[in-house]
């Protein structure tokens, strides 16, 4: 009979918040995407919609991401320091680990919109389609600077935590003052400062700093932050709408991670006692063990999906109408399908990839590399993957990167202590492969 072995370093609540978190992602994707129109067009199906609006408070989750991505990147940094790694070959694996999916995912969700206008598919819709489905890659770039950025932010943290965590939230609220009163476009450094400053409270959280505090005090913590948002919405004009304050991210967005990592440090031990159920154990290591994909290939599978039926001629529902909520269940479910097969197929393919080579790199020649993919990713973001040349462009500058990463400096690197350097990539703070067995 199988056994359970977990490593006795391994915080099951993180991969459990990881795990919840990841299907409302794609669900709050799934029912955005809207099409409709004559002639037909691609757009946001829940813009404007209230319920929505107000049920982003609970459910704008993407602060827990950065929580937890910080409480496993100052763990593996961490652990390889401690066996004598460099800041360039930590970096280096980090954005080959983060990288690499995209090359894959681009040339698959390119490749169906081609099949769409070789059948003959209005190229407008095509366009209008491929920007929405450009636009959750928007989390590939923030996190490698996020993750490349560990070594640095976990020095700040271990000699002047505080100063890190004030100068962040000062750095946010000055970008949206000047923003908001002088109209400044300076707003996208928020991408930086906001998800830096939820990254700093994963290395709290694994440090124990909230595990310490009283249940009243983070209650307390919890209830001051949402209210900080209520102030914020109410006295200063920001949105009620929390995807309004996620593109920049702003001083809401700041203030939702510190209440919901307060809340999560109030249901960690109940999570901790629950993991140890088989049936939850498992589902937690099949979506931290394929999360990557599901959280990339949901935008092919939305591809596929809305592709069939435009070259079968289906109609597409009024959005928000009768017929439109009552199609969603089947619309959800033929995304699941098709994430599943990719779920059985894409590992397989990306385990073709070839292992990074031991050689030694300059942190300048690996930041300049970084630079590349994510000016990729973001050449493909902020155009979609249509007209074609786009797609290619950034697909081409991604992963020029991966492979130039990849092969690595100029000669063999002398090995640590004996470490396995490939771990980094493999399993980027999901469930250990030996979890279940």
């Amino acid at each position: 009979m199988s056994t359970l072995r977990v490593p006795v370093d391994r915080d099951l609540s993180i991969d459990f918040a990881r795990a919840l978190c990841l299907p409302v992602v794609v669900l709050l994707h799934a029912l955005q995407m809207g099409i409709g129109g004559d002639p037909l067009r691609a757009f946001n199906a829940l813009d404007g919609f209230e319920p929505l609006a107000w049920a982003t408070w609970p459910l704008m989750i993407m602060p827990v991401f950065f929580i937890c991505g910080g409480f496993a990147a100052i763990t593996q940094w961490r652990r390889l320091r401690g066996h004598g790694e460099t800041v360039a070959h930590y970096v280096r694996l980090r954005v080959i680990r983060l990288a690499r999916p995209v090359v894959s995912v681009t040339a698959a969700v390119g490749g169906v919109l081609a099949v769409m206008l070789a059948a003959g598919a209005d190229f407008e819709f095509v366009r209008t389609f491929a920007v929405r489905l450009a636009e959750p890659l928007w989390f590939i770039p923030v996190y490698i600077a996020c993750t490349a950025l560990v070594p640095v932010m976990s020095t700040v943290h271990r000699h002047a935590p505080w100063a890190g965590y004030l100068g962040l939230a000062g750095g946010v609220v000055a970008v949206d003052a000047l923003s908001r009163v002088t109209g400044l476009p300076i707003g996208p450094l928020n991408w930086l400062f906001v998800w830096l400053f939820a990254q700093q409270l994963g290395f709290g959280l694994r440090d124990g700093w909230f595990a310490r505090c009283s249940r009243a005090t983070l209650w307390a913590m919890a209830a001051g932050s949402y209210g900080v948002i209520v102030v914020l919405v109410t006295v200063f004009g920001y949105s009620h709408d929390m995807l309004d304050n996620l593109n920049p991210p702003t001083l809401c967005i700041l203030a939702l991670a510190l209440g919901q990592v307060s809340l999560f440090a109030l249901a960690q031990p109940a999570i901790r006692r629950a993991m140890h159920g088989r049936a939850l154990l498992g589902g937690v290591y099949v979506f931290g063990v394929f999360g990557m994909v599901i959280y990339l290939w949901h935008t092919f599978a939305m591809a596929v999906v809305v592709g069939a039926q435009a070259v079968l001629g289906l109609p597409f529902p009024a959005v928000l109408s009768p017929a439109w909520w009552a199609t969603r269940p089947l619309w959800v479910a033929a995304i699941g399908v098709v994430v599943a097969l990719c779920c059985l197929v894409v590992p397989r393919l990306e385990a073709r990839w070839p292992d990074p080579v031991e050689r030694r790199t300059p942190l300048v020649a690996v930041v300049a590399w970084m630079a590349v993919a994510i000016a990729g990713v973001g050449v493909i973001l902020t155009q979609g993957y249509v007209p074609w040349q786009v797609g290619v462009t950034g697909c081409l500058l991604v992963t020029g990167a991966v492979v130039a990463l990849t092969i690595g400096g100029r000669g063999p690197r002398a090995m640590p202590e004996p470490v396995l350097a490939q771990s980094v990539i493999a399993r980027d703070g999901d469930p250990d492969p030996r979890l279940v067995r």
